[in-house]
């Protein structure tokens, strides 16, 4: 059973310490345009591909349009998971793993996030610290899985 934290505005001030979340809790947030001009600077940047570069050569190669980046892709979902939650006391990610680009993204498509949390442990060798896996998916116009990461948070335990 699935604990749906949806809020209208996909914003989770009052999760802030590890505590506050549970295994099972599914969060849907985020609201990201795919920019076309964005999408070729970061390609320029990072991976000058030429599907991530030129509409017409990502024609050519059977893509249908221009293309973003993956790796695009997931720093987009890391920033939309920073607005979500503001204040969770998070002290690092030691990693992300099984990363994977479903479907194209394309300029002008919306971006949503999906988390839910598959794991929490306190940290032994980190006191005062508990570490939680989530399962991510990033999705186009509403409910369409166009990636898949998952990631881990260290977040402080409430002193409380």
């Amino acid at each position: 059973m699935y604990d749906n934290e949806t809020t209208a505005t996909g914003v989770y001030p009052e999760k802030r310490w590890f505590e506050d979340f549970t295994v099972g809790q599914v969060f849907e947030y985020g609201d990201w345009e795919m920019d076309r001009e964005e999408m070729i600077a970061f390609a320029s940047l990072y991976d000058p591909e030429p599907f991530h570069l030129d509409e017409a050569a990502a024609i050519a190669q059977g893509w249908g349009g221009l293309i973003a980046s993956g790796p695009q892709v997931a720093a987009i979902w890391r920033r939309l998971s920073k607005e979500a939650f503001p204040n969770a006391n998070t002290v690092i990610s030691p990693g992300w793993d099984n990363i994977r680009w479903l479907k194209p993204v394309f300029a002008g498509d919306r971006l949503a996030a999906r988390t839910e949390i598959a794991e929490t442990r306190a940290l032994g060798s980190r006191p005062g610290e508990g570490m939680i896996k989530l399962q991510n998916e990033m999705c186009r116009q509403g409910d369409e899985v166009v990636a898949t990461l998952n990631s881990t948070w260290f977040v402080r335990r409430n002193p409380a």
